[in-house]
């Protein structure tokens, strides 16, 4: 099965908000998951393409900078700001956004 870009980003946004979820508890984040499911196609990779154009604050992995992204949706912000306080899951979530800007831009 093959799926669109959309979908694709979709299913792997959901997969590391269920991670996060997981690693943080549900409790200590707001509804993530319903944030992805009420946006289209078109929003999910308009989220995504204001990462690949500041992609220089995923190669350099800097929090600073990605805390910075004025346009970037509160909901994901405060997702960010968690993550950042826990150091085991640094490498993971930078590898998560490298691939959802990897994927916009062979696209």
């Amino acid at each position: 099965m093959n799926l669109t870009v959309g979908e694709f980003l979709r299913e792997k946004m959901t997969n590391m908000i269920s991670w996060v979820e997981k690693e943080l508890g549900k409790n200590n984040l707001g509804d993530l998951k319903q944030y992805v499911a009420e946006r289209n196609d078109t929003e999910l990779a308009y989220v995504v393409g204001i990462l690949r154009s500041n992609s220089n604050v995923i190669t350099h992995r800097s929090w600073s900078d990605l805390a910075r992204l004025g346009s970037m949706p509160n909901e994901l912000l405060e997702l960010f700001q968690a993550v950042k306080n826990r150091e085991d899951m640094h490498d993971k979530f930078w590898r998560y956004l490298k691939m959802f800007v990897d994927v916009i831009s062979n696209s």
